[in-house]
């Protein structure tokens, strides 16, 4: 068992260009090739040189940010889809999230939060209560990603991606009076709807909807409350308390940024995504760097939100980290060791299949240049 073994020896997001062949040797120092100090410190240098000026300057390609942590993606969502907006020419909503507290047992009726202890529920992190947001910015057209599965055969399945198609508000919701820069909502919308990014409907399953040929498939996303949890409040005299409260907003989630967990699996091609490569708090992991750089088709395309370094001394501490998150665990090193020593008896044992797989290439890549 497991005597043959074929052992990936690059992604194929990367092309043969000199520049995606570059990048491929710096991601496989991630993925088990054990580097030179010297090696990592020109990887940083070639990603220093890669950093953007600023994110509006990349407004018209539609730019999608991708990091490293949680905490910092609403506010950097929020500024994209506000820079989309103000290139679209679109009217901003905007509405925050209620918070109530959870029926204790046995009780008829829960006090609801007072409007200190509503503020203090806003500012906890978004995690808190599983990704619903404090808040949420709209305009028709805006994309976001769904937050759980709630109409499966609509389409509307966690992490699919939708666009904002209309905007159903409370019946208590005074009218826009178009004045400042957004609607500010006063309630949570009754709904919002939202359909499949164009160009990515699944049609094999929708297009029997009596509506995907005009509508392209809408449906209706409603608010929910989220899972519940304990936040600590000021108590009523001095002090604090705790109390188990749910985060109730429509779920909708983080479209624009997103962590490298979103982006396993996918080929970023000639999508314009900006990537966070800094180190953060608690290290580099060397998963993380491995699947960020093998997102990429050639290291031309990587473009970086912010330096890794601007001094000498900080350059020498951030390759000391990027050489620190390459080392792989003793057990998967040895895992690793093992493969591919089958992988070298594959090849051995199938070397004239080896031989025709490479004059295919050979012939693919020469049609592919010519035309």
């Amino acid at each position: 068992l497991g005597g043959t073994v074929f052992m990936l020896q690059k992604q194929q997001r990367q092309d043969n260009s000199p520049s995606g062949q570059q990048l491929t040797r710096f991601a496989t120092m991630f993925g088990g090739i054990q580097p030179t100090e010297a090696r990592v410190a020109d990887l940083v240098d070639a990603l220093n040189q890669r950093v953007i000026t600023d994110l509006s300057d990349l407004t018209d390609l539609e730019p999608r940010v991708v990091l490293q942590r949680n905490e910092p993606r609403h506010a950097l969502n929020t500024r994209l889809l506000m820079l989309q907006a103000r290139r679209k020419g679109a009217r901003l909503v905007s509405w925050n999230a209620d918070h109530v507290p959870v029926r204790q047992h046995g009780a008829t009726q829960q006090q609801p939060l007072s409007h200190v202890e509503k503020a203090v529920a806003m500012r906890v992190k978004d995690a808190t209560f599983d990704h619903t947001t404090a808040d949420t910015w709209y305009y028709e057209g805006a994309r976001y990603t769904l937050l759980d599965t709630t109409a499966a055969d609509a389409g509307a399945c966690h992490n699919n991606e939708v666009e904002a198609c209309g905007l159903l508000t409370d019946s208590r919701e005074p009218p826009d009076d178009g004045c400042g820069p957004y609607w500010r909502l006063h309630y949570l919308p009754a709904a919002v709807l939202v359909r499949p990014i164009k160009g990515h409907a699944p049609k094999a399953v929708l297009a029997d909807l009596a509506d995907f040929a005009t509508k392209g498939a809408a449906f209706a996303i409603v608010p929910r409350p989220s899972p519940a949890a304990n936040i600590t409040v000021p108590a009523a005299n001095t002090g604090t308390t705790t109390k188990n409260v749910r985060r109730v907003n429509v779920p909708l989630g983080d479209y624009y940024a997103v962590t490298d967990y979103f982006v396993q699996g996918r080929s970023f091609k000639e999508e314009c995504w900006v990537a966070d490569l800094s180190v953060p708090p608690g290290g580099l992991k060397r998963a993380t760097m491995y699947v960020l750089l093998t997102r990429y088709k050639t290291l031309d395309h990587i473009r970086l939100l912010r330096p890794l370094s601007t001094t000498p001394d900080e350059r020498t501490r951030v390759v000391k980290q990027f050489m620190a998150a390459t080392k792989l665990d003793p057990d998967l090193a040895a895992e690793l060791r093992l493969l591919d020593r089958r992988a070298t008896e594959t090849r051995e044992r199938y070397t004239t299949e080896y031989k025709h797989a490479r004059n295919l290439e050979e012939r693919w890549t020469s049609a592919a240049n010519t035309t």
